[in-house]
């Protein structure tokens, strides 16, 4: 894969993990709405809530995660972010089969997005990884690297 490539390929990731994010914000205010119907009218919900907590924290690490990945510019970069997706995979295994036990239809489809995401990144692992990828001269925001001020380089592979 080219640099241009890589870069269009992480701004598709990207936006794929937004929708992810959303998604996920979603199942938090639908867990808070029925958390609190069910602790006020039944007594109990207060799992729910906890839940609720637990993917809110969820969501902002994975937002924080899309700000970093976002920024990708070097090889270990890359890496880094194909090393990540590859260690939520036995998790989002793990939180698909809890969600599909305790009825968590949203959780489970949320698992299934993200895993599904994860193998995406798995499967084109290998391209990212291409030897020719260190050898290409670095670019900046579509312009030859050598035409970008000293103070704003960033190359996108480490020399």
């Amino acid at each position: 894969m080219t640099e241009s490539e890589i870069r269009e390929y992480i701004s598709k990731l990207t936006a794929k993990m937004y929708v992810s994010f959303v998604l996920w914000i979603v199942i938090v205010v639908i867990q808070f709405f029925v958390g609190i119907c069910t602790a006020v009218f039944y007594g109990y919900g207060v799992a729910t809530l906890c839940l609720m907590v637990y993917n809110l924290i969820g969501c902002i690490r994975y937002y924080r995660n899309i700000q970093i990945i976002k920024k990708c510019h070097t090889v270990s970069q890359l890496q880094s972010i194909v090393a990540y997706f590859e260690n939520s995979i036995p998790v989002c295994w793990v939180f698909m089969f809890l969600n599909l036990v305790l009825g968590g239809v949203i959780g489970f489809v949320g698992n299934l997005y993200d895993l599904l995401l994860a193998y995406s990144v798995r499967k084109i692992k290998d391209k990212l990884y291409e030897p020719e990828l260190f050898n290409q001269k670095p670019f900046y925001e579509g312009r030859p690297y050598e035409e970008v001020p000293e103070d704003k380089q960033r190359p996108l592979y480490e020399e």
